[in-house]
């Protein structure tokens, strides 16, 4: 006969309270079955069970997710889970920048210079280019161009690669071939996300160096000249 465990012990086991595991049963996410005695008793199977709930519960996913999945095969459960670490792996690694820029901020480091808070706040660009630029026809082919793809992970990705070219040459003349190709490899990359001319592409590039937030993002780059050059080589290759 199968070994059954009794409601105490399934609370020393595994640490669940008392009420969360009658919540379960009333909520039917871990339904068991009871003895004589109207006292619920709980298999191996059961305990099993339990242990899954507590870790998708532990890997943030809500009640209401997980009774979805937990009758699901380990094939099937192993694809949830799979998808479950790279969320939590991301949410591990902001908690890390965030305890690495409170230490910063306890040491006296400026809050503007604290690179884990500085990278482009790109929400509120958007917001801010909405109101200066709403009206006109260039920022609402902008929109309908790019809807929500706007600062996806691959347009970010490539803004980064073109920086990096940008940064590389920074010690090179503005006038020079390279420059000359890489302004035109970040025209042409901005006008696969709108339509801009150069006027206003070199409004952009002029951002870059005076808003102190474009400024706090390139920091990463550890060029002190890199806004600057990026700013005199689009003007010069583009005015």
């Amino acid at each position: 006969m199968e070994y059954q465990y009794s409601l105490k012990d399934i609370m020393k086991i595994t640490g669940v309270t008392k009420r969360t595991l009658h919540y379960y049963d009333e909520i039917a996410l871990l339904k068991v079955k009871k003895n004589e005695s109207n006292h619920r008793i709980y298999s191996q199977k059961d305990l099993v069970k339990l242990q899954k709930i507590m870790l998708l519960k532990n890997m943030d996913m809500s009640i209401k997710d997980i009774s979805k999945i937990i009758n699901k095969n380990d094939s099937e459960l192993k694809l949830v889970l799979q998808n479950q670490k790279e969320i939590l792996k991301r949410k591990i690694e902001s908690l890390e920048n965030t305890k690495s820029a409170i230490e910063k901020y306890i040491k006296d480091v400026p809050i503007t210079e604290i690179e884990e808070l500085n990278s482009i706040p790109l929400e509120q660009y958007r917001e801010e280019a909405k109101l200066k630029y709403g009206h006109t026809d260039t920022y609402k082919e902008f929109i309908i161009s790019n809807g929500e793809t706007l600062f996806n992970e691959e347009k970010m990705k490539k803004f980064e690669e073109i920086f990096q070219k940008f940064n590389n040459l920074s010690l090179h003349k503005v006038n020079a071939r390279n420059a000359y190709d890489v302004v035109y490899e970040w025209k042409d990359f901005m006008n696969q996300i709108g339509i801009f001319d150069n006027q206003m592409l070199c409004l952009i590039a002029d951002t870059y160096q005076n808003d102190e937030r474009f400024n706090n993002y390139f920091k990463r780059y550890k060029n002190p000249y890199i806004t600057e050059y990026i700013s005199q080589a689009i003007n010069y290759h583009l005015s």
